[in-house]
């Protein structure tokens, strides 16, 4: 009996921690999901800022082709101009301007060099005024990388992954530090997520506000009769 109850215990906790695990779409430029937030049309320029749907930032090399942090946006997943790379830490983001969406999933995709350049405490920040921000993901596993082979893409997804948050307009990815090296490498990044549309305001009718105005003046009508 103890037996068993040890196997079902041990399966259902197998169970728990599989529904909590990052999801490994494959390897390489053919495992990116596409279309995301930056570029719906996946037509955005491999080497240059053309065609993107987003204002891109970043605390160092913000270009590009060259190991630039823009090549994380560039719908790549591969070698010198398909990376970004060798700074140590520092962050990328995506603003979106007056659209604010809800992060429903990400895909973050490690580079072609040693491991030791992966992140291994990372954030995934949200913002509307580029001055304040809220953390939505965290990773925090020293001297582990997220990654466990070359080009893998993996996938983040609200509600398994991390909590459902706010609208946002900035979407920042951040590095605090890498597994063992004294640099920093990242292949790519896709947002994806919910646009978020204020609530309409009921506004009543011109017809409606004609027949409160009546109402209104009948009423101070028969008060003044009164009074008389």
């Amino acid at each position: 009996m103890k037996k068993i109850l040890f196997v079902l215990f041990t399966a259902a906790a197998m169970l728990a921690g599989s529904a909590n695990a990052v999801t490994v779409r494959g390897w390489g430029t053919g495992a990116l999901v596409g279309h995301d937030l930056t570029d719906p049309e996946d037509d955005g320029n491999r080497d240059a800022y053309v065609n993107y749907n987003a204002v891109f930032r970043s605390s160092v090399e913000p270009y590009f082709a060259a190991e630039g942090a823009f090549n994380v946006f560039d719908n790549f997943v591969g070698v010198g101009a398909d990376k970004w790379c060798c700074d140590l830490n520092g962050w990328v983001e995506a603003d979106f301007g007056s659209k604010r969406y809800q992060l429903t999933s990400f895909t973050a995709a490690s580079a072609n060099d040693v491991p030791g350049r992966d992140s291994d405490k990372w954030q995934i920040l949200g913002s509307n005024d580029g001055i304040n921000y809220s953390v939505i993901f965290s990773y925090d596993r020293e001297g582990v990388s997220p990654w466990g082979q070359r080009y893998q893409v993996n996938e983040y997804t609200a509600g398994v992954d991390y909590a459902l948050p706010a609208a946002y307009s900035i979407f920042r990815y951040q590095t605090f530090s890498v597994v063992n090296s004294n640099t920093h490498q990242l292949a790519e990044l896709e947002f994806f997520g919910k646009e978020y549309v204020e609530p309409a305001v009921d506004v009543p009718e011109p017809g409606s506000i004609a027949l409160l105005g009546l109402g209104l003046l009948a009423a101070a009508g028969v008060v003044r009769r009164k009074r008389a």
